[in-house]
């Protein structure tokens, strides 16, 4: 039978693996949001230009007021950007209109420039928060790569400090996920009840937005309870090893 000490190596690795999976895994999908349009009936102020029923396809409303175009469509991101489904067909129509072209996603990372963004201010808001996300998801890469180095070091050499230094990064790795996590609910919080999106969107669609959260945002919670484990659990093999090198010692 393994030793007690081989065993809690053993775990202290599949948990660190496991955790770093699960995180990686939620940070690199685009399924954390979803936004969609209900069909919204015409007003005093707003009027349906043109609708179509699939995702693939844009809703175009105009402000009888200001003659302003807005256009509706399905969404989905991640932290990194926000995407579509249109087609080619609906993307020429929002460009008729007088709409800028947009492309197919929008990368918050490359593409935001808080001086020469065109965004407006809700749309800064968005991408703000979404950057400041990605810092903190970018952080926790930097953290789980770290600690699978310095933890294969510190088995290899049966290292104390190397342990306690990949607990440590895991403990790291875990509040840095939370932190996005957490910017992500407040971004979340804000568009559902301050209809703030990254794109302007006319007052009277607020109701009839969905906002969703998809798979990648409970998976990526998951990792952080595993990634805190795992972080629990080389703090253990580090005073196991340092008990056990003592004895030794003496």
């Amino acid at each position: 039978m393994p030793s007690p000490l081989v065993i809690l190596a053993s775990l202290s690795v599949v948990v660190g693996l496991i955790g770093s999976v699960f995180i990686l895994l939620a940070i690199s999908v685009d399924s954390w949001e979803e936004i969609e349009f209900s069909v919204i009936s015409a007003n005093t102020s707003t009027v349906s230009v043109t609708s179509a029923g699939s995702r693939s396809e844009v809703t175009v409303y105009k402000d009888l007021s200001s003659g302003t175009y807005y256009f509706l469509y399905y969404q989905y991101g991640g932290p990194w950007k926000l995407c579509d489904l249109l087609s080619d067909t609906a993307r020429n129509e929002m460009t008729t209109l007088g709409g800028e072209y947009r492309e197919k996603c929008y990368n918050f990372v490359s593409e935001y420039d808080e001086e020469s963004s065109t965004l407006q201010s809700d749309g800064k808001s968005v991408a703000r928060l979404q950057n400041s996300g990605a810092s903190c998801f970018i952080v926790c890469i930097i953290d789980l790569v770290a600690a699978l180095g310095v933890g294969v070091i510190a088995l290899l050499h049966k290292h104390v400090t190397a342990c306690m230094v990949t607990g440590v990064l895991y403990c790291m790795a875990s509040l840095f996920t939370v932190f996005g996590l957490a910017i992500f609910h407040v971004k979340h919080h804000y568009e559902v009840y301050y209809c703030q999106s990254l794109y302007p969107i006319p007052k009277g669609a607020c109701d009839q937005r969905t906002l969703s959260i998809l798979w990648a945002v409970p998976v990526a919670w998951v990792g952080v309870v595993i990634c805190s484990a795992a972080s629990v659990l080389w703090l253990f093999l580090t005073r196991a090893l340092r008990v056990i090198k003592a004895k030794t010692m003496i």
